[in-house]
C-alpha cells in the first residue's frame, strides 16, 4: 500500500501553518476560514465519498497539495520549499554516502591486497579488519539499542545521531542561501523555523526524522562492503593472489582449522566444504619466518579467498542489508504514527469542514392577487428606495462543526455561576470545533488537588474526550501558579491531547463573553510560551 505522507510534507506543512499564524496575526481568523472553506468546497469535497467520513490525514493532505499548487504557481515554476530543499539534499547525501564509502572499502581493501609475489597477504590482519571490526560494531549498535529499548529511549537519544543531525541541518542552512537570498526577510524566517518547528515537535514526530539518518550510516556500511568485495574479486581474476596465515601466538594448525570451521557455520551448508579451506590447506598456508615462503604449495595458498568472500557477505554485508530493511520499515511505521491532533491540525480541520454563514438576498414574496401591474409598480418603489430583496443568512451546508470531537471544560468558581453553558458549548464549536462533554468547576485551591486529576481522568475515559478546555479572563495577566497548573495538567494528561486556554475579555453585565484585546493576546502567549508545549492553544474564545 502507498504511503501517502513523506517526510517532505510535514516540512512543507510546518512551513505553511506559519505562514498562516503569522496572517492570523495580521488580518485575522475570518480570513482564514474564508480561505480553506472556500478550498475545501471547490477543491476537496468533489473528491470526496458522500457515504463515508472524510479522513483526517487525507484531508490535510489535500490541502497541503493545494498550497503546494499556489506556492508553484506564485513562483511561476517549482517553488522553494523546505520538503523540496530536504529530498535533494537527502538525495545528495545518499549519493556522497555510496560514493566514499564504496572508495574508502575498495581503497582500503586495495592497499591491504598489494601482492608483490614476495610474501602471501596475512588472512589474520585482513580478516581481523574487514571482518571483526565490523562485527564489534555491530555488537555495540545492538547492545545499545537493546539498552535504550529497554530504558524506554527512541532514537532521538542516540548521540551520534544527534551530531549527525545537526551537522546536516548546519549543512542545510548553508547550502540555502542560493535560494533564500532571493525570498523576503519574513519568509526566510519562516523557513527557519520550520525546521526549527519539526526539531521540538518530537512528540508529535517522535523519531520519524532519526530513520533517515539511520538509513544512511546502513547504507555507508552496505557500499563499503561491496567495495571491499568488488576489489577483493577484482584482485583475484586479474592476478596471481596468494592468502596465508600467521600469529606470534603459539596457535596450532588443528585450532585454526576448527576456528574455521564454525565460521564458516552459516554459509557452509549452502557452498559445502569447499568454501573454506580444509586441515591441510589451513597447515600449508602458516608462514613461518624461519622458514620462509617459498616451499608453500600454491593450492593451499588460493583457498583462502572464497572463505574471506563469504565471510566479509555473511557477517557484515547481510546485517546491514537486514537493518538497512528495519530500518525502511521503522520509518514507514513511524510515518504511519505521526499524530495528528495537535491544536494546528485541529484548527485546519475546523476551518475545512466547518460551514460558513452566508448573507444572500431573496425577492420579496408578493401578495397571490397581485397584478402585473401591481408587481411593476411595486417593483419600481423597491429599486426608488434603494431595497428591491430582503437579506437572509444561509449556511453553504449541513455539516457538524464539532469535526474534532469532545472536550472536558474547567470553568474557574468565580466565573461559573455567570457562564451560560448552552452559549460556551456554541461558542467553541464555532471557535475550535469541539462538544463540551462535561464542564467542572475549579476553585484555586481544588486546581491543584488530586481530586481534580480524578475527575479530569474519569471524564476523558468515560466520555472520550481528546481535548480540556480552561476558560480564562484575558485581561488578568497569567500568574506563576496558573503556569505551574498548566505544566501539571500537562503531567497529567496524554502528551498529545491539546490543552485549549480559552481567553476572554472583561465581563460586561448582558453577558460573559467578551472579546480579547490584541495586547491581552499578546502577554498570554508570551507568558506560556515558558510552557514549550507545542499542543497548548492559547486563543480568544469570542470571534471578532
Amino acid at each position: 500500500m502507498k504511503t501517502l505522507w513523506r517526510i517532505p510534507d510535514f516540512l512543507d506543512l510546518e512551513y505553511f501553518f506559519l505562514q498562516d499564524k503569522s496572517l492570523e496575526e495580521e488580518e485575522g481568523t475570518a480570513l482564514l476560514k474564508e480561505r480553506d472553506r472556500s478550498w475545501y468546497l471547490s477543491e476537496i469535497a468533489p473528491d470526496l465519498d458522500a457515504s463515508t467520513e472524510p479522513d483526517r490525514k487525507w484531508l490535510i493532505h489535500r490541502w497541503l497539495q493545494h498550497r503546494r499548487n499556489i506556492e508553484n504557481e506564485n513562483s511561476g515554476g517549482q517553488a522553494l520549499l523546505p520538503g523540496r530543499m530536504w529530498y535533494e539534499l537527502y538525495g545528495l547525501f545518499w549519493s556522497l554516502f555510496s560514493f566514499l564509502a564504496m572508495f574508502s572499502g575498495g581503497g582500503l581493501a586495495w592497499s591491504f591486497l598489494s601482492y608483490s609475489g614476495k610474501e602471501p597477504v596475512n588472512v589474520s590482519l585482513f580478516f581481523l579488519v574487514f571482518v571483526v571490526v565490523q562485527l564489534c560494531l555491530l555488537s555495540a549498535l545492538l547492545l545499545l539499542w537493546t539498552y535504550r529499548r529497554l530504558r524506554g529511549f527512541d532514537l532521538r537519544s542516540s548521540l551520534l545521531l544527534s551530531l549527525v543531525n545537526k551537522g546536516l541541518n548546519g549543512i542545510l542552512f548553508k547550502l540555502r542561501k542560493y535560494g533564500l537570498e532571493k525570498m523576503a526577510a519574513s519568509r526566510r524566517s519562516q523557513f527557519a523555523a520550520a525546521l526549527a518547528a519539526v526539531r521540538t515537535r518530537g512528540r508529535g514526530y517522535g523519531d520519524l526524522f532519526c530513520w533517515p539518518l539511520f538509513l544512511l550510516f546502513q547504507l555507508f556500511g552496505i557500499a563499503f562492503n561491496f567495495g571491499v568485495l568488488g576489489v577483493l574479486l577484482v584482485k583475484v581474476a586479474s592476478s596471481d593472489l596468494a592468502f596465508g596465515w600467521q600469529s606470534t601466538i603459539q596457535l596450532s594448525s588443528s585450532f585454526v582449522a576448527e576456528l574455521v570451521r564454525w565460521i564458516a557455520l552459516p554459509w557452509s551448508w549452502l557452498f559445502g566444504p569447499d568454501s573454506y579451506p580444509d586441515p591441510g590447506q589451513i597447515e600449508g598456508s602458516r608462514m613461518i619466518l624461519k622458514d620462509g615462503f617459498y616451499h608453500l604449495v600454491n593450492t593451499d595458498l588460493v583457498s583462502w579467498w572464497p572463505f574471506l568472500c563469504l565471510a566479509i557477505c555473511s557477517y557484515c554485508l547481510l546485517p546491514r542489508i537486514v537493518l538497512f530493511v528495519i530500518g525502511s520499515m521503522g520509518r514507514r511505521r513511524s510515518l504511519s504514527r505521526v499524530s495528528f491532533r495537535r491544536p494546528d491540525h485541529n484548527q485546519l480541520l475546523h476551518r475545512l469542514l466547518s460551514p460558513r454563514l452566508e448573507t444572500v438576498r431573496q425577492p420579496e414574496r408578493q401578495p397571490e392577487d397581485s397584478g402585473p401591474e401591481k408587481l411593476t409598480a411595486d417593483r419600481d418603489k423597491q429599486e426608488e428606495s434603494g431595497v428591491a430583496d430582503r437579506e437572509i443568512p444561509r449556511v453553504d451546508d449541513q455539516s457538524g462543526t464539532a469535526v474534532n470531537g469532545k472536550l472536558l471544560a474547567l470553568i474557574p468558581d468565580e466565573l461559573f455561576d455567570d457562564c451560560d453553558l448552552d452559549e460556551l458549548q456554541n461558542r467553541c464549536r464555532a471557535a475550535y470545533g469541539y462538544d463540551i462533554c462535561q464542564s467542572i468547576r475549579m476553585d484555586v485551591a481544588f486546581a491543584g488537588s488530586n481530586e481534580l486529576y480524578r475527575r479530569l481522568e474519569q471524564g476523558v475515559t468515560r466520555q472520550h474526550c481528546t481535548a480540556l478546555l480552561l476558560l480564562q479572563e484575558a485581561w488578568q495577566p497569567p500568574i506563576n501558579e496558573l503556569l505551574g497548573f498548566l505544566r501539571d495538567l500537562r503531567h497529567g494528561s496524554d502528551n498529545e491531547m491539546t490543552i485549549i486556554v480559552a481567553l476572554i475579555g472583561k465581563p460586561v453585565p448582558a453577558t460573559l463573553f467578551t472579546p480579547v484585546s490584541d495586547t491581552d493576546l499578546t502577554i498570554w502567549r508570551q507568558k506560556t510560551a515558558v510552557l514549550q508545549d507545542p499542543c497548548l492553544q492559547v486563543v480568544p474564545l469570542v470571534e471578532t
